[in-house]
């Protein structure tokens, strides 16, 4: 089916926001962690300092163009920025092919900003910065009251995923031996109770198992460590959720 004019160009433009978007998930997983400014501090080269022009900033393009080098300093500009912003862009561009020119394409577009600072932040510092969870939870409240939900939806899944995080964080060291979730990971199951129904949780977190089982056994084959974040896993799992919060009745 031959796809009309307008929604070509909202596809265009979805994919140019989302490289954009792709960039400042980039910087922000750079600066999150070491605590500096997301918005007026200038872009540096994180090897020689020097200060990015505008030929620097072009997502895809600049590392493209530039053979994946600082242009200063001819440092290698790692792979995972253009990727970062690639994923994002197709992201944005599927988003906007399912819903169309809505505040439903605009939340969804939030929350895959979001969790992309989370998976990336999460995977280089095994940290999940207190600022993204709280983006995700006033996301996650527009987008309860872009659907009229009835706030006593949210409060059981708020509650038992929660519960269960903290058990997860505290009950596993006492009986196990071994470290438990992670405290970053507990307060976004309380957040991720927000975005999706009670009824989709067991799906949920079956899918963030068994996410989270391929990363731990890519990560222990890098070699990176018997501990692995299992934030990306939990980020992935949401975002699948949120698409599509009937799942399981769609596979049965």
């Amino acid at each position: 089916m031959p796809l009309e004019a307008p929604l070509i160009e909202l596809l265009i433009y979805a994919f140019v926001i989302g490289a954009c978007m792709g960039s400042f998930v980039t910087l922000a997983s750079y600066r999150l962690p070491l605590g500096e400014d997301i918005v007026t501090k200038p872009s540096r080269c994180p090897k020689c300092e020097s200060k990015l022009g505008w030929k620097d900033l072009f997502p895809l393009l600049s590392w493209l163009f530039s053979g994946g080098k600082c242009r200063h300093c001819k440092a290698r500009v790692h792979w995972r920025y253009p990727l970062t912003e690639l994923l994002l862009a197709l992201t944005f561009t599927a988003i906007a092919y399912l819903y169309g020119q809505s505040l439903q394409t605009v939340l969804l577009c939030a929350l895959a900003t979001e969790l992309a600072v989370m998976i990336v932040t999460d995977f280089e510092h095994t940290i999940i910065p207190d600022s993204v969870q709280v983006a995700l939870g006033i996301t996650g409240i527009l987008y309860c009251i872009y659907h009229d939900v009835d706030w006593a939806q949210p409060a059981p899944c708020v509650a038992v995923a929660g519960g269960l995080g903290m058990a997860l964080h505290y009950g596993y060291p006492y009986f196990r031996k071994k470290e438990g979730l992670g405290f970053g990971d507990v307060k976004f199951l309380f957040v991720a109770g927000l975005w999706i129904p009670l009824t989709a949780f067991p799906v949920f977190l079956f899918i963030a198992g068994f996410v989270g089982t391929i990363t731990g056994l890519l990560w222990r084959l890098r070699k990176d460590g018997e501990i692995f974040p299992f934030g990306p896993a939990l980020a992935v799992s949401l975002f699948i959720n949120v698409l599509e919060p009937n799942l399981l009745a769609r596979l049965y």
